[in-house]
């Protein structure tokens, strides 16, 4: 939703985006231990330069097609013109404390994107990445005879625990699994293993 004509609030917009720079990360979220750019700081960054260039972000709670709860941002121009678009807000409980934190979190949201502001640190989706390699991440192949080992030592113990156990017993240090182990000391527990068979 806009004014009629939005040329004036659009030259005002390129002019003060040329001045904006990072939005400083000075918030702490304590469950994820991590920086963000809180709603005062994203409000104290952007304003003066938003004065300079005579424009304003007024932003106010409202109702969607649906009736569902959600919040309206204008963009405005001391010419009359603006931009105005709703967010709805995702309410985790139906109380005011949670309503006052959808309010905020989608006013910090809303505010920046009208605007296009950034914070000052962007990993380039490498968390993302991180996150997708560990998901996809496979356990390394067993050579033929670590292999044959581990389908012996499966016959031999039931739990995955026991296993572990004797063959650190064998080779004599700790191991952080079959396809760990040398040729030379695959050959070792296969012939305890005999070893053992035989004295059955």
């Amino acid at each position: 939703m806009n004014s009629t004509e939005i040329n004036e609030l659009a030259a005002a917009l390129v002019a003060a985006q040329a001045e904006f720079g990072a939005v400083p990360k000075g918030a702490t979220n304590p469950f994820f231990k991590s920086k963000y750019a809180s709603l005062p700081d994203v409000v104290q960054h952007a304003s003066p330069i938003l004065a300079k260039h005579g424009l304003a972000i007024s932003q106010h709670v409202t109702y969607d097609e649906m009736g569902r709860d959600a919040l309206m941002t204008y963009l405005l121009h001391k010419s009359g013109q603006y931009i105005a678009y709703s967010m709805k807000l995702h309410l985790i409980k139906e109380d005011p404390q949670a309503q006052g934190s959808a309010i905020t979190y989608a006013r910090r949201y809303s505010y920046q994107a009208v605007l296009g502001l950034v914070t000052d640190e962007d990993d380039d989706g490498q968390r993302a990445t991180q996150a997708q390699a560990k998901v996809i991440k496979k356990a390394p192949d067993l050579t033929p005879s670590q292999e044959k080992l581990k389908n012996a030592l499966a016959k031999k113990f039931k739990e995955a625990s026991e296993r572990k156990t004797w063959v650190e017993s064998v080779v004599f240090h700790d191991i952080a699994g079959i396809s760990a182990l040398t040729e030379e000391e695959v050959q070792l527990c296969n012939d305890q293993l005999a070893l053992e068979e035989a004295k059955k």
